[in-house]
Protein backbone atom coordinates (compact mmCIF):
# COMPACT_ATOMS: atom_id res chain seq x y z
CA UNK A 1 0.00 0.00 0.00
CA UNK A 2 1.42 3.31 -1.00
CA UNK A 3 0.96 4.79 2.15
CA UNK A 4 -0.18 8.26 3.49
CA UNK A 5 1.27 11.40 3.06
CA UNK A 6 -0.45 14.12 5.94
CA UNK A 7 -0.93 17.48 4.87
CA UNK A 8 -2.54 20.32 5.47
CA UNK A 9 -2.87 21.10 1.74
CA UNK A 10 -5.59 18.37 1.07
CA UNK A 11 -8.88 17.70 2.95
CA UNK A 12 -8.66 15.20 5.77
CA UNK A 13 -10.46 12.59 7.78
CA UNK A 14 -9.93 9.73 10.09
CA UNK A 15 -9.09 6.66 8.79
CA UNK A 16 -10.50 3.22 10.02
CA UNK A 17 -7.11 1.17 9.58
CA UNK A 18 -4.59 3.80 10.73
CA UNK A 19 -4.50 6.43 14.03
CA UNK A 20 -3.72 9.36 11.31
CA UNK A 21 -5.26 11.60 9.44
CA UNK A 22 -5.72 9.90 5.59
CA UNK A 23 -5.59 11.81 2.49
CA UNK A 24 -9.05 11.44 0.87
CA UNK A 25 -7.86 13.22 -2.34
CA UNK A 26 -6.12 9.92 -3.16
CA UNK A 27 -8.16 7.01 -4.27
CA UNK A 28 -6.55 4.93 -1.34
CA UNK A 29 -5.84 5.14 1.84
CA UNK A 30 -2.27 6.66 2.34
CA UNK A 31 -1.58 6.61 6.28
CA UNK A 32 2.06 6.41 8.09
CA UNK A 33 0.81 4.39 11.40
CA UNK A 34 -1.15 1.09 11.99
CA UNK A 35 -3.65 0.66 14.36
CA UNK A 36 -3.44 -3.03 15.87
CA UNK A 37 -6.04 -2.50 17.15
CA UNK A 38 -8.39 -1.62 14.23
CA UNK A 39 -11.63 -3.38 13.83
CA UNK A 40 -10.87 -6.88 11.31
CA UNK A 41 -12.76 -5.56 8.30
CA UNK A 42 -10.43 -2.46 8.53
CA UNK A 43 -7.51 -4.27 7.49
CA UNK A 44 -9.37 -4.79 4.19
CA UNK A 45 -10.15 -1.05 3.78
CA UNK A 46 -12.85 0.81 1.87
CA UNK A 47 -10.97 1.92 -1.27
CA UNK A 48 -10.01 -1.48 -1.89
CA UNK A 49 -13.97 -3.39 -0.83
CA UNK A 50 -15.82 -1.13 -3.69
CA UNK A 51 -14.80 -3.35 -6.37
CA UNK A 52 -11.34 -2.33 -6.95
CA UNK A 53 -9.13 -4.67 -9.44
CA UNK A 54 -7.27 -6.95 -6.96
CA UNK A 55 -3.69 -5.39 -6.97
CA UNK A 56 -0.67 -8.13 -8.12
CA UNK A 57 0.97 -7.50 -4.83
CA UNK A 58 0.02 -7.37 -1.50
CA UNK A 59 -0.20 -3.34 0.39
CA UNK A 60 1.62 -2.66 2.99
CA UNK A 61 -1.33 -2.80 5.55
CA UNK A 62 -2.29 -6.46 3.77
CA UNK A 63 1.60 -7.53 4.09
CA UNK A 64 1.87 -6.73 7.84
CA UNK A 65 -1.24 -8.74 8.27
CA UNK A 66 -0.36 -11.79 6.43
CA UNK A 67 3.07 -11.73 8.07
CA UNK A 68 1.75 -11.19 11.83
CA UNK A 69 -1.56 -13.55 11.65
CA UNK A 70 0.84 -16.33 10.06
CA UNK A 71 3.89 -15.65 12.80
CA UNK A 72 1.94 -15.16 15.93
CA UNK A 73 0.39 -18.77 15.77
CA UNK A 74 3.94 -20.47 14.63
CA UNK A 75 4.62 -23.04 15.04
CA UNK A 76 0.82 -24.03 16.78
CA UNK A 77 -2.15 -23.89 14.14
CA UNK A 78 -4.37 -20.87 15.07
CA UNK A 79 -7.76 -21.22 16.54
CA UNK A 80 -10.67 -21.35 14.31
CA UNK A 81 -12.48 -17.76 14.54
CA UNK A 82 -9.64 -16.59 16.02
CA UNK A 83 -8.70 -12.55 14.76
CA UNK A 84 -5.55 -14.44 12.98
CA UNK A 85 -7.77 -16.52 11.45
CA UNK A 86 -10.30 -14.71 10.18
CA UNK A 87 -7.61 -12.17 8.75
CA UNK A 88 -5.99 -14.91 6.64
CA UNK A 89 -9.45 -15.95 5.47
CA UNK A 90 -10.43 -12.26 4.27
CA UNK A 91 -6.86 -11.91 2.49
CA UNK A 92 -6.79 -15.52 0.87
CA UNK A 93 -10.74 -14.29 -0.60
CA UNK A 94 -9.24 -10.61 -1.68
CA UNK A 95 -5.62 -11.57 -2.89
CA UNK A 96 -6.43 -15.26 -3.67
CA UNK A 97 -4.55 -18.14 -2.68
CA UNK A 98 -1.23 -17.95 -5.31
CA UNK A 99 -0.48 -14.33 -4.56
CA UNK A 100 -0.71 -15.19 -0.86
CA UNK A 101 1.61 -18.24 -1.64
CA UNK A 102 3.56 -15.79 -3.49
CA UNK A 103 4.07 -13.44 -0.94
CA UNK A 104 4.68 -15.43 1.60
CA UNK A 105 7.33 -17.87 0.12
CA UNK A 106 9.20 -14.81 -0.96
CA UNK A 107 9.66 -13.54 3.00
CA UNK A 108 11.09 -17.45 3.59
CA UNK A 109 7.87 -18.16 5.81
CA UNK A 110 5.07 -20.09 3.69
CA UNK A 111 6.18 -23.41 6.13
CA UNK A 112 5.45 -21.09 9.44
CA UNK A 113 1.76 -20.32 7.27
CA UNK A 114 1.49 -24.21 6.36
CA UNK A 115 1.73 -24.88 10.55
CA UNK A 116 -0.39 -22.20 11.42
CA UNK A 117 -3.27 -22.44 8.27
CA UNK A 118 -3.16 -25.88 7.36
CA UNK A 119 -6.92 -26.85 8.09
CA UNK A 120 -7.84 -24.13 5.78
CA UNK A 121 -9.16 -25.27 2.85
CA UNK A 122 -7.04 -24.00 0.04
CA UNK A 123 -4.24 -24.15 2.29
CA UNK A 124 -4.42 -27.95 2.37
CA UNK A 125 -6.02 -28.27 -1.47
CA UNK A 126 -3.57 -30.84 -2.67
CA UNK A 127 -3.15 -29.26 -6.23
CA UNK A 128 -2.72 -26.24 -4.43
CA UNK A 129 0.84 -24.08 -4.55
CA UNK A 130 1.30 -24.85 -0.32
CA UNK A 131 0.90 -28.64 -1.35
CA UNK A 132 3.58 -29.13 -3.40
CA UNK A 133 5.74 -26.51 -1.26
CA UNK A 134 5.17 -29.08 1.25
CA UNK A 135 6.16 -32.04 -0.12
CA UNK A 136 9.58 -30.48 -1.73
CA UNK A 137 10.11 -28.93 2.21
CA UNK A 138 9.18 -32.56 3.26
CA UNK A 139 11.71 -34.04 0.79
CA UNK A 140 14.32 -31.42 1.68
CA UNK A 141 14.34 -31.63 5.17
CA UNK A 142 15.05 -35.68 4.53
CA UNK A 143 18.00 -35.29 2.07
CA UNK A 144 19.89 -32.70 4.33
CA UNK A 145 19.06 -34.91 7.62
CA UNK A 146 20.91 -37.94 5.68
CA UNK A 147 23.92 -35.22 4.54
CA UNK A 148 24.21 -34.10 7.99
CA UNK A 149 24.83 -37.40 9.20
CA UNK A 150 27.25 -38.06 6.29
CA UNK A 151 29.30 -34.84 6.78
CA UNK A 152 29.50 -35.55 10.31
CA UNK A 153 30.76 -38.98 10.26
CA UNK A 154 33.18 -38.08 7.77
CA UNK A 155 34.59 -35.09 9.75
CA UNK A 156 34.75 -37.73 12.92
CA UNK A 157 37.02 -39.87 11.16
CA UNK A 158 39.16 -37.08 9.34
CA UNK A 159 39.34 -36.02 13.45
CA UNK A 160 37.84 -32.16 12.10
CA UNK A 161 36.04 -31.01 14.90
CA UNK A 162 32.38 -29.60 13.24
CA UNK A 163 29.61 -28.21 14.22
CA UNK A 164 26.30 -27.97 12.33
CA UNK A 165 23.73 -25.38 13.08
CA UNK A 166 20.56 -24.00 11.83
CA UNK A 167 18.19 -25.97 9.65
CA UNK A 168 17.33 -29.40 10.35
CA UNK A 169 19.75 -29.47 13.32
CA UNK A 170 18.25 -27.00 15.11
CA UNK A 171 14.71 -28.76 13.90
CA UNK A 172 16.49 -31.94 15.85
CA UNK A 173 17.73 -29.88 19.13
CA UNK A 174 13.94 -28.51 19.28
CA UNK A 175 12.01 -31.56 18.26
CA UNK A 176 10.92 -31.44 14.86
CA UNK A 177 8.21 -29.61 13.17
CA UNK A 178 5.74 -31.07 10.70
CA UNK A 179 6.33 -28.29 8.87
CA UNK A 180 10.86 -28.07 8.64
CA UNK A 181 11.84 -24.58 6.50
CA UNK A 182 12.31 -25.04 2.90
CA UNK A 183 16.10 -24.46 2.92
CA UNK A 184 18.48 -24.69 0.12
CA UNK A 185 21.35 -25.31 2.29
CA UNK A 186 23.12 -26.78 5.20
CA UNK A 187 25.13 -24.90 7.73
CA UNK A 188 28.30 -25.85 9.37
CA UNK A 189 30.99 -24.38 10.87
CA UNK A 190 34.63 -25.19 11.34
CA UNK A 191 37.43 -23.12 13.10
CA UNK A 192 39.51 -21.08 10.98
CA UNK A 193 42.71 -23.24 10.98
CA UNK A 194 40.42 -26.21 10.41
CA UNK A 195 39.43 -24.30 7.20
CA UNK A 196 41.87 -25.37 4.60
CA UNK A 197 41.39 -28.95 5.62
CA UNK A 198 37.62 -29.03 5.79
CA UNK A 199 36.58 -27.40 2.19
CA UNK A 200 39.06 -30.55 0.95
CA UNK A 201 37.40 -33.26 3.11
CA UNK A 202 33.99 -31.64 1.75
CA UNK A 203 35.70 -32.15 -1.76
CA UNK A 204 35.86 -36.11 -0.83
CA UNK A 205 32.51 -35.92 -0.29
CA UNK A 206 31.76 -34.64 -3.94
CA UNK A 207 31.54 -31.35 -3.16
CA UNK A 208 32.75 -28.49 -5.68
CA UNK A 209 32.33 -24.43 -5.62
CA UNK A 210 31.55 -23.76 -8.81
CA UNK A 211 27.72 -25.41 -9.39
CA UNK A 212 24.85 -22.90 -9.86
CA UNK A 213 21.08 -23.78 -11.28
CA UNK A 214 19.52 -21.37 -12.88
CA UNK A 215 16.12 -21.99 -14.99
CA UNK A 216 16.64 -25.67 -13.79
CA UNK A 217 20.04 -26.00 -15.40
CA UNK A 218 23.36 -26.31 -14.06
CA UNK A 219 26.01 -24.07 -15.06
CA UNK A 220 29.49 -22.86 -13.38
CA UNK A 221 30.63 -19.87 -11.94
CA UNK A 222 33.84 -18.24 -13.10
CA UNK A 223 36.65 -18.79 -10.58
CA UNK A 224 37.28 -14.61 -10.70
CA UNK A 225 33.33 -14.24 -9.42
CA UNK A 226 33.96 -16.82 -6.84
CA UNK A 227 37.15 -15.39 -5.29
CA UNK A 228 35.69 -11.83 -5.45
CA UNK A 229 32.83 -13.59 -2.98
CA UNK A 230 34.66 -15.18 -0.37
CA UNK A 231 37.12 -11.84 -0.02
CA UNK A 232 34.02 -9.74 -0.09
CA UNK A 233 33.97 -7.02 2.86
CA UNK A 234 30.14 -8.00 3.10
CA UNK A 235 30.98 -11.78 3.56
CA UNK A 236 30.24 -13.53 6.36
CA UNK A 237 32.79 -15.67 7.86
CA UNK A 238 32.26 -18.20 4.72
CA UNK A 239 33.41 -19.81 1.67
CA UNK A 240 31.08 -19.75 -1.15
CA UNK A 241 28.75 -22.39 -1.34
CA UNK A 242 29.72 -25.87 -1.77
CA UNK A 243 27.30 -27.96 -3.89
CA UNK A 244 27.06 -31.45 -5.67
CA UNK A 245 23.69 -32.55 -7.26
CA UNK A 246 21.69 -36.02 -6.29
CA UNK A 247 18.53 -37.73 -7.79
CA UNK A 248 15.36 -36.91 -6.36
CA UNK A 249 13.45 -40.00 -7.75
CA UNK A 250 10.51 -38.76 -4.67
CA UNK A 251 9.30 -36.02 -6.50
CA UNK A 252 9.78 -37.42 -10.55
CA UNK A 253 6.05 -37.89 -10.92
CA UNK A 254 6.01 -33.90 -10.07
CA UNK A 255 9.15 -32.87 -12.08
CA UNK A 256 7.56 -29.98 -14.06
CA UNK A 257 5.72 -28.45 -11.05
CA UNK A 258 8.78 -28.70 -8.96
CA UNK A 259 10.86 -27.12 -11.90
CA UNK A 260 8.61 -24.41 -12.39
CA UNK A 261 8.80 -23.44 -8.63
CA UNK A 262 12.29 -24.21 -7.69
CA UNK A 263 14.55 -23.72 -10.35
CA UNK A 264 17.65 -22.85 -8.53
CA UNK A 265 17.75 -26.06 -6.33
CA UNK A 266 15.95 -28.30 -9.18
CA UNK A 267 17.40 -29.48 -12.35
CA UNK A 268 17.85 -32.57 -14.81
CA UNK A 269 20.49 -35.17 -15.88
CA UNK A 270 19.76 -37.42 -18.46
CA UNK A 271 15.88 -36.63 -18.09
CA UNK A 272 16.13 -37.55 -14.65
CA UNK A 273 15.06 -35.16 -12.03
CA UNK A 274 18.15 -34.00 -9.42
CA UNK A 275 18.51 -31.94 -6.42
CA UNK A 276 21.00 -29.44 -5.44
CA UNK A 277 22.66 -30.20 -2.28
CA UNK A 278 24.63 -27.12 -0.95
CA UNK A 279 26.96 -26.70 2.15
CA UNK A 280 28.05 -22.91 3.47
CA UNK A 281 31.57 -23.64 5.32
CA UNK A 282 31.43 -21.33 7.82
CA UNK A 283 34.99 -20.17 10.02
CA UNK A 284 33.16 -17.05 11.72
CA UNK A 285 29.91 -16.52 12.97
CA UNK A 286 31.03 -12.08 12.47
CA UNK A 287 30.30 -9.99 10.02
CA UNK A 288 33.46 -9.18 8.50
CA UNK A 289 32.12 -5.77 7.54
CA UNK A 290 34.25 -2.42 9.34
CA UNK A 291 36.97 -5.30 10.45
CA UNK A 292 39.51 -2.96 11.08
CA UNK A 293 40.66 -4.41 14.51
CA UNK A 294 38.70 -1.34 16.71
CA UNK A 295 35.91 -3.23 16.89
CA UNK A 296 35.51 -5.83 19.62
CA UNK A 297 33.75 -9.26 18.21
CA UNK A 298 33.17 -12.58 19.73
CA UNK A 299 35.75 -14.87 18.90
CA UNK A 300 35.95 -18.65 18.15
CA UNK A 301 36.34 -19.20 22.13
CA UNK A 302 32.91 -17.31 22.50
CA UNK A 303 30.87 -19.32 20.15
CA UNK A 304 32.49 -22.64 20.67
CA UNK A 305 32.30 -22.42 24.61
CA UNK A 306 28.84 -23.92 25.05
CA UNK A 307 27.69 -26.64 22.27
CA UNK A 308 25.18 -29.22 22.59
CA UNK A 309 24.55 -33.04 20.85
CA UNK A 310 21.75 -33.92 18.53
CA UNK A 311 20.79 -37.29 17.57
CA UNK A 312 20.53 -37.21 13.38
CA UNK A 313 19.83 -40.24 11.63
CA UNK A 314 21.45 -42.72 14.49
CA UNK A 315 24.75 -40.02 14.27
CA UNK A 316 25.84 -37.96 16.94
CA UNK A 317 26.13 -34.28 15.61
CA UNK A 318 27.58 -31.02 17.75
CA UNK A 319 24.99 -28.03 16.95
CA UNK A 320 25.13 -24.40 18.89
CA UNK A 321 23.28 -24.09 22.00
CA UNK A 322 19.88 -22.20 22.53
CA UNK A 323 22.01 -19.57 24.36
CA UNK A 324 24.68 -19.16 21.73
CA UNK A 325 21.83 -19.03 18.88
CA UNK A 326 20.07 -16.61 20.94
CA UNK A 327 22.27 -14.16 19.62
CA UNK A 328 23.48 -15.61 16.74
CA UNK A 329 20.29 -15.28 15.03
CA UNK A 330 19.13 -12.45 15.47
CA UNK A 331 22.39 -10.76 14.77
CA UNK A 332 22.52 -12.53 11.39
CA UNK A 333 18.72 -11.63 10.58
CA UNK A 334 19.50 -7.31 11.07
CA UNK A 335 22.78 -7.98 9.15
CA UNK A 336 20.96 -10.30 5.87
CA UNK A 337 17.69 -7.82 5.88
CA UNK A 338 18.76 -4.15 7.18
CA UNK A 339 21.98 -4.13 5.28
CA UNK A 340 22.14 -6.86 2.71
CA UNK A 341 18.71 -6.11 2.11
CA UNK A 342 17.63 -9.93 2.19
CA UNK A 343 13.66 -10.52 1.70
CA UNK A 344 13.61 -13.94 3.83
CA UNK A 345 12.53 -14.03 7.16
CA UNK A 346 13.24 -17.73 7.80
CA UNK A 347 15.97 -16.99 10.72
CA UNK A 348 13.03 -15.02 12.29
CA UNK A 349 11.08 -18.48 12.66
CA UNK A 350 14.25 -19.67 13.97
CA UNK A 351 14.21 -17.33 16.42
CA UNK A 352 10.38 -17.90 17.28
CA UNK A 353 10.93 -21.86 17.50
CA UNK A 354 12.97 -20.70 20.10
CA UNK A 355 11.29 -18.57 21.96
CA UNK A 356 8.03 -21.23 21.36
CA UNK A 357 10.72 -23.81 22.96
CA UNK A 358 11.27 -21.56 26.04
CA UNK A 359 14.57 -22.02 25.02
CA UNK A 360 15.59 -18.37 23.92
CA UNK A 361 17.85 -16.30 26.62
CA UNK A 362 17.34 -12.71 26.55
CA UNK A 363 19.29 -12.58 30.30
CA UNK A 364 22.46 -13.70 28.09
CA UNK A 365 21.52 -11.46 24.82
CA UNK A 366 21.97 -8.50 26.90
CA UNK A 367 25.17 -10.01 28.70
CA UNK A 368 26.43 -10.28 24.84
CA UNK A 369 25.01 -6.59 23.90
CA UNK A 370 27.04 -5.16 27.16
CA UNK A 371 30.18 -7.08 26.42
CA UNK A 372 30.34 -6.39 22.67
CA UNK A 373 28.56 -2.79 21.75
CA UNK A 374 29.53 -3.88 18.41
CA UNK A 375 26.48 -6.45 18.11
CA UNK A 376 24.36 -4.21 20.11
CA UNK A 377 22.13 -2.31 17.70
CA UNK A 378 21.57 -5.47 15.64
CA UNK A 379 20.47 -7.67 18.64
CA UNK A 380 18.42 -4.93 19.70
CA UNK A 381 16.50 -3.88 16.62
CA UNK A 382 16.24 -7.23 15.13
CA UNK A 383 14.50 -8.60 18.43
CA UNK A 384 12.71 -5.47 18.85
CA UNK A 385 10.67 -5.83 15.45
CA UNK A 386 10.69 -9.86 16.00
CA UNK A 387 8.50 -8.97 19.47
CA UNK A 388 6.17 -6.51 17.29
CA UNK A 389 5.34 -9.23 14.03
CA UNK A 390 5.64 -12.66 16.43
CA UNK A 391 3.90 -10.84 19.59
CA UNK A 392 7.45 -12.27 21.59
CA UNK A 393 9.09 -10.03 24.57
CA UNK A 394 12.57 -11.04 23.80
CA UNK A 395 13.81 -7.09 23.15
CA UNK A 396 16.33 -6.73 25.61
CA UNK A 397 16.32 -4.09 28.52
CA UNK A 398 18.94 -1.93 26.87
CA UNK A 399 18.83 2.22 26.87
CA UNK A 400 17.34 2.78 23.22
CA UNK A 401 19.53 6.24 22.98
CA UNK A 402 22.99 4.70 23.90
CA UNK A 403 21.87 2.12 20.73
CA UNK A 404 21.21 4.68 18.44
CA UNK A 405 24.10 6.83 19.61
CA UNK A 406 26.30 3.50 19.17
CA UNK A 407 29.31 3.74 16.59
CA UNK A 408 29.37 0.78 14.57
CA UNK A 409 28.54 2.17 10.93
CA UNK A 410 27.64 -0.67 8.61
CA UNK A 411 26.21 -2.35 12.03
CA UNK A 412 23.80 0.65 12.94
CA UNK A 413 21.65 1.22 10.18
CA UNK A 414 18.58 1.55 12.30
CA UNK A 415 15.31 -0.34 12.45
CA UNK A 416 15.04 -3.16 10.28
CA UNK A 417 11.42 -3.06 10.70
CA UNK A 418 10.29 -1.70 7.95
CA UNK A 419 12.78 -3.70 5.32
CA UNK A 420 10.74 -6.78 6.59
CA UNK A 421 7.55 -5.33 5.50
CA UNK A 422 9.08 -3.95 2.34
CA UNK A 423 9.25 -0.27 2.60
CA UNK A 424 11.14 2.88 3.25
CA UNK A 425 9.99 5.93 5.20
CA UNK A 426 10.78 9.26 3.35
CA UNK A 427 10.21 12.98 5.10
CA UNK A 428 10.02 16.22 2.75
CA UNK A 429 10.25 19.19 4.76
CA UNK A 430 7.98 22.09 3.80
CA UNK A 431 9.06 25.24 2.61
CA UNK A 432 11.57 27.74 4.76
CA UNK A 433 8.63 30.15 4.33
CA UNK A 434 5.75 28.08 5.92
CA UNK A 435 8.02 27.15 9.20
CA UNK A 436 7.66 29.97 11.38
CA UNK A 437 5.25 28.51 13.15
CA UNK A 438 6.89 25.71 15.55
CA UNK A 439 4.88 23.31 13.93
CA UNK A 440 6.08 23.52 10.19
CA UNK A 441 4.82 21.67 7.04
CA UNK A 442 6.44 18.32 7.11
CA UNK A 443 5.21 15.29 5.05
CA UNK A 444 5.89 11.58 6.05
CA UNK A 445 5.48 9.00 3.38
CA UNK A 446 5.51 5.29 3.70
CA UNK A 447 6.56 3.91 0.06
Amino acid sequence: MAIPTVSAAHPAERCSIFRTEACTSEPRCRCHTFNWQAPIESFLSPHRRSGSPVLTEPDLGERIALLRSTLHAYPLPVAEGSVADRLFNALVDRLGIDRVFAFLRHRGVAHAALAAFGRHGQVSAPDGPFAIYHRVSQVMDRTHRREVARIAKAFRAAELPLVAFKGVTMNAALGRTLTPAYSGDVDVLVRSHDLTRARDAMQDLGYGTALRLRAGRAHKMPPSVLEATENSVYSFGQLTPLDRLVPAAELEDQSTRVLALFPAFFCRISGKLHMRLSVDLHYSLNHLSDDIGTRVKPSEEVWLEDVQTVDIEGTEVVTLSPKTLSWVLPHRLYVDTALLQDSSLKTLCHLKLLWHHGRFDGEYVRHVAQRYPYLAPSLYYALRAMDQLCGTQAQPLLDPDSIRTSRAPLMNVGDCLPTWLGCTVEVTLGALEDSEAVESSVTTTVV
